[in-house]
């Protein structure tokens, strides 16, 4: 029996060794297992992105570069007001923060005035119609021109003192002179045919 006994408290004495080995080991590898989640993720370690906006694409990179930032160009727009291939905006803005090595997206100035299509507004519009579309197409409108014809209404579109055709392109933001009726009628003259026919008989 005490032979029995011996034998059944080693047995239990392993499996509470065993059991004992398996929680260390199992803790060492949810700690191993946070230390790498975090050595990757860099947890709390944040950057606050500079404000690189109105500098050069070369400028704005080294300004990055030196905070352990990356770039890219996200798009081109026209600005103005500044220097070609200025960095117009940025993306995330300037003082957030990001992890280490975030890219940053640039969108820089062409340099180059986008090209607008004309709308069609000539002989089948009013004149407040056209001047709404003509404006929210991103053009100016300079002062009226007005003719005789029916009041307020559209008949040609000018530029630079000549007449344009519809969906012809032109810089953004140029300056249109609209052409409208006075509400004056205008007069027709219908062309009479001077010409008498006289019948031959007239001279039998």
């Amino acid at each position: 029996m005490g032979k029995g006994k011996g034998n059944r408290k080693r047995t239990i004495g392993w499996i509470l060794l065993n059991l004992l080995i398996m929680a260390v080991l199992a803790f060492l590898l949810v700690m191993i297992t946070f230390r790498w989640i975090q050595s990757y993720t860099r947890h709390g370690q944040y950057i606050e992105v500079p404000d690189i906006h109105g500098m050069y694409e070369k400028e704005a990179g080294e300004a990055l570069a030196a905070k352990g930032l990356k770039y890219e160009i996200l798009d081109y727009k026209y600005d103005k007001m500044m220097v070609e291939g200025g960095v117009i905006e940025q993306k995330p803005k300037p003082g957030s923060y990001v992890k280490d090595g975030r890219t940053i997206y640039l969108t820089l100035n062409s340099g180059k005035v986008p090209m607008k299509a004309v709308p069609d507004v000539a002989d089948n519009s009013s004149l407040r119609a056209a001047e709404s579309r003509l404006t929210a197409a991103g053009f100016k409108l300079g002062r009226t021109v007005y003719v005789d014809g029916d009041l307020n209404w559209v008949y040609e579109i000018r530029y630079q003192g000549e007449k344009i055709e519809a969906g012809t392109e032109i810089p953004e933001g140029s300056l249109l002179t609209i052409v409208a009726g006075n509400g004056t009628p205008v007069e027709i003259i219908e062309e009479v045919d001077s010409t008498t026919v006289i019948d031959s008989d007239f001279f039998e």
